[in-house]
């Protein structure tokens, strides 16, 4: 038990004296890699997301029909509308004039006050927006909004060109997000690789300079696991110092962005990362065990050339 506490020791001490002779070394390298794996994973976020917004744009694909006034005020045609779509197959989405005016008021703050003030009516219509998967849906969904045109204002949206071009802006759409994707995951590839690349570096950095130490303790037959133990120690140190400064990165960039995400879009970053945060955390623990597994082969091969030379 002695001395396995004396190996303990041995090897935190030489740990303790890497650290003091290579703190402010130690320090910049850690910020320069939180950064990199910060812009890392912004990119793989991105890329990751890309996929669900590729299937949202997909399932998403129809089109908005605007209600007759004088219709809308008796909700009951709406609804038995909407019920005969969605028996076709189709997906309905419903929003009052006073659904789309709070949304328009979102962006445009006090618009109902204004419209109060001059004795304005609300001149957004109420809307269905209707989804459909193939020609066979659209079909049907113009055939039987043909036998209630009475109640729809924009009958002429429902040619073929319209949703062609549609169709075609929707593609255009996908295409431009499928090549972010790409290049998100070739960013991704090229941060982790500096990443791995900086470590390794700097690794064989502290290697150089204590590699009269690492001859000295193999003459006294320390082993390749002792002598290797208080660098990687010392990696898997900066490592998580560097995780620190990412996370960091992360909630000074959302504060700034909560405020206008939530008043452009409606849309809290803050909630959305509260909900993946055991994902983020996933994926630190993931990335830093890749990089130290790979660093620890390093170190054992740059640790066994070093015993041959000295055989």
């Amino acid at each position: 038990m002695k001395i396995k506490d004396f190996k303990f020791n041995l090897i935190k001490k030489d740990t303790q004296t890497l650290i003091s002779a290579y703190r402010w070394p130690l320090v910049i390298v850690s910020v320069l890699m939180g950064f990199l794996i910060f812009i890392m994973n912004v990119f793989f976020a991105g890329a990751i997301y890309g996929h669900q917004f590729n299937s949202s744009m997909k399932d998403k694909l129809g089109v908005y029909i605007y209600i007759n006034d004088a219709v809308a005020q008796d909700e009951k045609q709406i609804f038995t509308l909407k019920e005969d779509l969605e028996a076709k197959g189709l997906r309905v989405q419903y929003s009052s004039q006073q659904d789309a005016l709070g949304f328009v008021e979102k962006r445009v703050p006090d618009l109902t006050t204004t419209l109060k003030k001059y004795q304005l009516k609300n001149p957004l219509p109420s809307t269905l927006y209707i989804m459909y998967n193939d020609q066979e849906q659209f079909t049907s969904m113009k055939t039987l909004l043909e036998k209630n045109k009475n109640l729809i204002l924009n009958m002429n949206d429902l040619s073929e060109n319209a949703i062609k071009t549609q169709e075609k802006r929707v593609l255009n759409i996908i295409n431009l997000s499928n090549f972010m994707q790409s290049f998100g995951y070739l960013v991704v590839l090229v941060m982790l690789a500096a990443v791995i690349g900086f470590a390794i570096f700097f690794l064989n950095a502290i290697f150089s300079h204590f590699k009269r130490d690492i001859q000295a303790k193999k003459l006294l037959g320390a082993t390749a696991h002792q002598i290797a133990q208080p660098f990687l120690q010392v990696i898997f140190k900066t490592l998580l110092f560097a995780f620190i400064i990412a996370v960091l990165l992360l909630v000074a960039t959302t504060l700034p962005l909560e405020h206008y995400l939530q008043v452009l879009f409606n849309f809290s970053l803050l909630n959305h990362i509260s909900t993946v945060i055991f994902e983020l955390l996933a994926t630190g623990i993931i990335e830093i065990g890749m990089i130290m597994l790979i660093l620890m082969v390093v170190s054992y091969c740059y640790v066994l050339r070093l015993h041959k030379q000295l055989k």
